[in-house]
This record gives structure tokens, sequence and C-alpha cells, in this order.
């Protein structure tokens, strides 16, 4: 695109999702080492990681009303602001409730980030641009996850992963600059002469939408790869595998290398089939992965463990995919509300499966399961968690043919 104020808007955007990724991402490569540092036990890890995810679901329904009132930037660079603040008081954490706190506030700070961009580019560009305009995105922002594997695990090896966090700070801050700087819209005038109070009332009701019932299940169940990918690939390739820092850092790059080219093949396989066939299709996919895990979860070759677990993860990248899904439902002064609606689903999903699978590793460390045990049933419940989201979306709407399920919104 020519350079303009959309298009710089849509680059400050980016620029703070792929972020977002980062900070997503950042605690799987350095998990022992937090651990130690503030003396977190399995479930304190779990619960550690949760926190981002739990305040970043509790924020969507709240975001999505700000952004159908007051437009994209004015929410995201307040927003981003306590990020700042937050990725600081994360790189100075003497304990464990300090690191929780702080990982709180950085899951306030990313929250508008991904459902923004999608907003405000559906705001801007044609719909003939608009799937490939966020299917690029998505695979850019995997720039962040990649920063947050192997350049994380050698920055933490060699200089500490307080001083790595302290750098991610700024650049939250050069996020928060360029949002505060290009992003400058104003909402739709229907939703703003909505009290909140009726808007809140407006966001309750989409949940009798049974159209969306369809893609809530799913959206829980993405975090059963995400998960590994931003928290848990870390511990499982430590205590199976004994990898290092940089071990591990080089293993989750390849992981989200593996993110990065389905990020770019997704599109690609829409325009040749369906959306909804895409979506079915690749969730099997990675529920095979999961089940390869669940029956070997150690032993044998690296790389094939390795490839399993790419292939799990790469559920998570579907999110785009259902959230555009979930975009064609809904009206156009809904969009906002209703996106952070399903939204909120998949990050409490990610929340509940940090804080299941801590748990399940917890367990096994109090009835000295092997190794290979914990993590069968941890992969076995990512399986379960997958095969309960596809299953109601085999019989979601067909995206475009949504006219009925707005009318009823």
């Amino acid at each position: 695109m020519p350079s303009s104020p959309p298009t710089r808007a849509l680059a400050a955007l980016t620029f703070a999702f792929i972020l977002s990724q980062f900070f997503r991402s950042c605690l799987a490569v350095i998990a022992p080492e937090l651990q130690h540092d503030l003396a977190l036990s399995p479930a304190g890890f779990g619960a550690l990681s949760s926190c981002f995810f739990l305040a970043f679901a509790v924020a969507q329904i709240p975001v999505g009303i700000a952004f159908d009132r007051h437009g994209v930037g004015a929410p995201t660079r307040w927003l981003l602001a306590v990020g700042v603040a937050s990725a600081l008081l994360f790189a100075l954490a003497p304990g464990g409730a300090t690191a929780m706190l702080a990982q709180a506030g950085l899951g306030l700070a990313c929250a508008p980030v991904f459902m923004g961009l999608m907003h405000y580019a559906s705001e801007q560009l044609p719909p003939h641009r608009y799937v490939a305009f966020v299917g690029r995105a998505n695979a850019l922002s995997m720039v962040g996850a990649l920063a947050a594997t192997f350049p994380l695990g050698w920055a933490a090896h060699r200089i500490g992963w307080r001083v790595a966090m302290g750098a991610a700070a700024v650049c939250m801050l050069l996020a928060c600059l360029g949002v505060w700087r290009h992003v400058r819209d104003r909402g739709h005038a229907q939703a703003r002469a909505e009290a909140p109070a009726a808007m809140l009332a407006g966001s309750a009701r989409l949940l009798a939408m049974p159209a969306l019932w369809t893609l809530i299940p799913m959206c829980v169940a993405l975090a059963a790869g995400t998960s590994f990918r931003n928290a848990w690939g870390g511990p499982y390739l430590a205590e199976v595998f004994g990898l290092g820092p940089d071990a591990r850092g080089l293993a989750l790059t390849l992981l989200s290398l593996g993110g990065f080219g389905t990020a770019l093949l997704l599109p690609v396989l829409v325009r040749h089939s369906s959306l909804r066939a895409t979506v079915v299709g690749w969730t099997l996919a990675s529920l095979g992965g999961a089940v390869g895990l669940a029956a070997w979860p150690g032993g044998g070759a690296l790389a094939l463990h390795l490839a399993g677990l790419t292939l799990l993860a790469t559920v998570g990248m579907l999110h785009p995919l259902v959230m555009t899904h979930g975009r064609d439902l809904l009206a156009p002064a809904l969009r906002g509300r209703g996106l952070g609606l399903l939204n909120s689903f998949v990050f409490l999903g990610s929340s509940l499966a940090a804080w299941a699978f801590g748990q399940i590793a917890e367990a096994g460390q109090r009835g000295e399961w092997g190794a290979g045990t914990v993590w069968s049933a941890i992969f076995g419940c990512a399986g379960v968690l997958m095969l309960l989201g596809v299953l109601p979306y085999l019989f979601s709407p067909r995206p475009g043919r949504a006219a009925g399920a707005q009318s009823t919104a």
C-alpha cells in the first residue's frame, strides 16, 4: 500500500501485535530459570502463565465496547502504557506474587492489540484485501514469537532474563508511541449513542446467538496448542530431553517457524477450499499430533517429538480464521463487542489450559509419576480440548451467510 495515515496506523498496530506475541510466548524458554529465581512450583508456574491470559480474557469485552464507542486508538494506547510499566515490573520482580501482578498488567496491555488490528483493518480495507492482510499480519507477528525463543534463551543464558525483559519494555514503549501518534479513529456514532450499561447488556445478549456457540468451544480449544508455544513447551523439553536454555530456545524457534509457515499457508488453503474446511482439517491434523505425543511422550528421536509438538502448537494459528468467521456473523456496530466476546473465550481457554497443565504437573510431582506419565496426561488433556472444540464447529454457519445472524443480534 502507498504510505498514508491508515497504512502507518496498520503498521503501528502490527508492531504492537508482534510484541504481543513476544509477551505471550516469552515464559516458555525461560521457564526453569523463572521457577528457580522466583521460587515457583509447577503449579505456581502454571498460575504465573495463566495470569497473563486471564487478564487478557477479562479485558476483551470492555475493550470491545471501547472500540465501538471510541475507536481502536485511544483504548490501545492507554493500555500499552500500562504494559510499559508492567514489563519493567516483571523485569524487577523479587518473587512470584510481583511477577504475577506484572503478567496480569501485560495481559491487559496486549488485550486490545490483535482485536484492534482486525477491527481497524476491517474499517479501512475492502473485504477482498482484509483476509489476506490479516493472514500476513498474523505471519509477521511470529517474529515476536521467534524473538521469544532462541534469541531470548541466548540472552537469558548470557545477560540474564531480567535484562532481556527490560529491553522488551523499551520496545513496548516504542509501540505505545507509534499507536499514540498514528491510530486516530473515532468509533461508531450508533455505539456512542448507547449508554455503557446498554452496551454491556448488548454484549451479554450476543451469548444468545446460537451461531456463536458453534465457534466458542473452538475459541477455547485453540489454547491446546498455544499453551505449548507460550509456556509449557520449555518445561517439556527441559524435563523429558534435558535441554538447556540455548537448546530449548533453538527447539522453540523451530516451533515458531512452524507457526510462521502455517500462518502463510492457511490463507492459501482458504482460497482453495473454504474457511470452515481449513479450520476443521487443520484442527484434526493438530489433534493427531496431540494423540501421538500422548502415546509416546518421551524417548526416541527428539526431532520426531519436536515435529509432533510443532503440529500441535500450530492449531493456535487458526485464531484469525475463527475470528474472521465470527466477524462475518455480526453487524458492523456490534463487531467490537462480538470480537471481544469471542476473543475472551480464546484467552480464557489459554488461562484454563495453563492452570490445568500446572495442576497435572503438580499432581504428578506429588504422586511421583514418571516424566513420561505426566506429559502423556498433559498431551491427552490438550487432545480432549481440541476434540471438544472441533465437534460443535462442524455445525457452524458458513461464512458469508450471516444475514440472519446479524438481524438476530
